[in-house]
């Protein structure tokens, strides 16, 4: 019964983000649209309380980072519109959480170089990762793929805390990409 009393549903975090979406869109002159599953997925109070600031990181990467312009998606013959997918749902005793978009993924191939330009590897250790290891790079302290510094990206200061969140709240933290 205390157990059930601290269960909330994810809506309250989930609630957040369509204006945040729509404000990052128009700022940065993209067209995204934002599907919420699973919005009634209970978690527990102390969790929902802070997994908002991770969720935050990974859905303005998703805008900043993964999403493509209109022109551009055109061009890759993909719909104007990109589209951001945010699920909670159950899986035993776990609550899985995905942030999915069908823009253009990590590119172990850009990551790899601009690890070893930083000095945080060296060429022929890049070269001995296989790509996934590559692509968590991302979640290294200081580390960042944007060209310039500006109020949505470039401080190195998003996935890395991410990471960080997830880790002081057990959880866990996979990533998927396809370029």
């Amino acid at each position: 019964v205390v157990m059930q009393v601290r269960m909330v549903p994810i809506e309250q975090v989930f609630d957040r983000f369509p204006r945040m979406v729509r404000d990052l869109s128009k700022k940065l002159n993209k067209k995204i649209d934002l599907v919420l599953e699973g919005k009634e997925t209970e978690m527990d109070r102390t969790v929902i309380d802070e997994i908002g600031d991770p969720m935050v990181h990974l859905i303005r990467n998703s805008i900043d980072h993964g999403i493509e312009s209109p022109a551009e998606r055109v061009a890759k013959g993909k719909p104007e519109t990109g589209t951001i997918h945010l699920v909670a749902r159950h899986e035993g005793q776990h609550v899985i959480i995905e942030v999915k978009d069908d823009g253009k993924g990590i590119d172990p191939r850009i990551i790899g170089p601009l690890a070893v330009k930083r000095g945080l590897f060296t060429q022929d250790q890049i070269d001995k990762m296989p790509p996934e290891d590559v692509i968590k790079i991302i979640f290294l302290p200081g580390f960042s793929t944007a060209e310039v510094i500006s109020d949505l990206s470039g401080r190195g200061v998003g996935m890395d805390a991410v990471k960080s969140k997830l880790d002081e709240l057990n959880g866990t933290l996979d990533v998927e990409s396809k370029v």
